[in-house]
């Protein structure tokens, strides 16, 4: 897959950069919590985004438990298991299951924050869904072309001071594609992070919590050095000290996952692909899912044996085992079949 620019994009790139005037970012002043828990609410979700992850369920679903312990007259920091339970009947009212585990989930991680701050929590153990049926999306490699060309297109058409984040998105979309990470670690990545010279990038993984290297191939790498000459060009004071983010808005602020994810489903529906909504996606995350799948069908091309090269692949995802990755076998073999002819 080739990665590189249109020409067009290289001109908006050189165009905006010199025309980019300061503007100043006010965080979401509608996040807020009323409870007594209030100031470790807010200290949760911003412990989160401060490691790029998505907050947006979070938040909702914290917002929940705030109004909860406000109905109920909760005065203490500490939270036991009685109100833990009431709390988890309240909320499953007219509520799917997959639904109530996602808010257990939630409310369980802010349960071990809570601790980590010296309160005493309830902390309930692992809480057990019914199995999924979920499928990820995979893009043919037509579609991964069609994406490319409507990322430039788009930051060419709505670059603006409001929509700052399509200064990156062009370049991030053939990063996620290209090495399979996670948009949390991407969004993660520091300047210092990055050497050319060794042809890789130092992925901290922020799900496992295992360090891993993505490689650069010829082509990503002139992606990222066209981005990152421009990107130096903004008038932002420290835009490529080794602390700095290498992906930023046009602002050379760090950027937000969910502003990815709405711009990235702009991006679906100018390339021509389906939306089947926030569940079904395609969603940016699945650009990791095809990567992967992308991977595994080249390695069978060239006659490798899937199985044997799993460890292999799991280094490449970021899992911690091989057995995490063999979910991708099946995905590769539905969607090439001279790939299942292949597999014993």
């Amino acid at each position: 897959m080739n990665h590189c620019f249109s020409v067009q994009m290289t001109w908006y790139w050189s165009k905006k950069v010199f025309t980019h005037k300061r503007t100043s970012i006010f965080m979401d002043s509608n996040r807020v919590f009323n409870s007594v828990l209030a100031a470790y609410l807010k200290g949760y979700i911003a412990e989160k985004e401060s490691l790029c992850q998505s907050t947006e369920s979070s938040y909702w679903c914290l917002h929940e438990f705030d109004k909860y312990l406000i109905e109920i007259g909760h005065a203490g920091l500490n939270i036991s298991k009685r109100t833990y339970d009431g709390w988890l009947e309240w909320a499953s009212i007219n509520r799917k299951r997959s639904t109530i585990h996602c808010k257990v989930l939630i409310l369980t991680s802010f349960m071990k924050y809570m601790c980590s701050m010296g309160n005493d929590c309830y902390v309930p153990p692992p809480h057990k869904n019914h199995a999924s049926d979920f499928v990820p999306y995979i893009f043919s490699d037509e579609e991964i072309g069609r994406i490319f060309e409507a990322s430039d297109n788009l930051a060419l058409a709505y670059y603006t001071g409001h929509n700052t984040v399509l200064f990156s998105m062009p370049a991030l979309v053939r990063f996620l594609y290209s090495t399979g990470v996670r948009i949390s670690e991407a969004l993660a990545i520091r300047n210092k992070d990055v050497n050319f010279d060794k042809r890789q990038i130092l992925i901290e993984g922020l799900k496992n919590k295992m360090q891993r290297l993505a490689p650069i191939n010829q082509s990503l790498e002139k992606v990222l050095k066209q981005y990152l000459q421009y990107r130096n060009m903004l008038p932002v004071p420290g835009i490529d000290e080794p602390e700095g983010f290498m992906f930023v808005s046009g602002l050379g602020r760090q950027i937000k996952r969910n502003t990815v994810s709405k711009w990235f489903k702009k991006i679906i529906l100018a390339a021509d692909i389906p939306y089947n909504g926030q569940q079904e996606g395609p969603r940016i995350h699945d650009l990791r899912h095809t990567a992967c799948v992308h991977a595994m069908s080249r390695l069978v091309s060239k006659g490798y044996d899937i199985y044997c090269a799993l460890p292999m692949l799991a280094r490449y995802m970021g899992h911690k085992n091989p057995t995490s990755t063999e979910s991708y076998v099946r995905l590769t073999q539905s969607m090439y079949p001279d790939v299942l002819l292949a597999i014993p």
